[in-house]
């Protein structure tokens, strides 16, 4: 039995590219790539007839077919559980966040009760900051 893959691997490899999101990525690749060439094949040709625009036309579609399928590859191998896990990755980087932001302001709330000349600065910033007018090198 060398060679063969586990019943629970070939579960999961089905399950990866026969899906409903992987077989619409499959028919659009399908679709995409040969319109990809007939349109590189078309500006090849507007190009050999002299206009010049072609050329870089004609590698600009080659590269569209490309970013087609690495986009058709992430669609097939994108799978729900790790959406998940970034998901919770971000939020937790987004927890972390807000607690440093609420540490900041704490200190900066202990340096102005320290310096009443900064905290009259940080007020002055904030006025500015709701004003909403416009910024000018005219405006002190």
């Amino acid at each position: 039995m060398v060679g063969q893959a586990p019943a629970a691997d070939t579960t999961i490899r089905q399950r990866l590219w026969l899906s409903r999101r992987a077989l619409f990525g499959h028919l659009a690749l399908v679709v995409w790539l040969p319109g990809c060439i007939a349109a590189t094949w078309w500006q090849v040709g507007i190009a050999r007839a002299g206009d010049s625009l072609g050329w870089i036309y004609s590698v600009m579609w080659p590269g569209f077919a490309i970013f087609g399928t690495v986009l058709w590859w992430h669609i097939v191998h994108d799978d729900p559980a790790t959406r998940a896990r970034r998901r919770q990755v971000l939020t937790q980087a987004a927890a972390q966040a807000e607690q440093e932001r609420a540490h900041r302001d704490r200190v900066i709330a202990r340096a102005e009760a320290e310096d009443p000349e900064l905290a009259s600065y940080n007020a002055y910033l904030a006025s500015l900051s709701r004003g909403g007018q416009a910024k000018r090198w005219s405006t002190p």
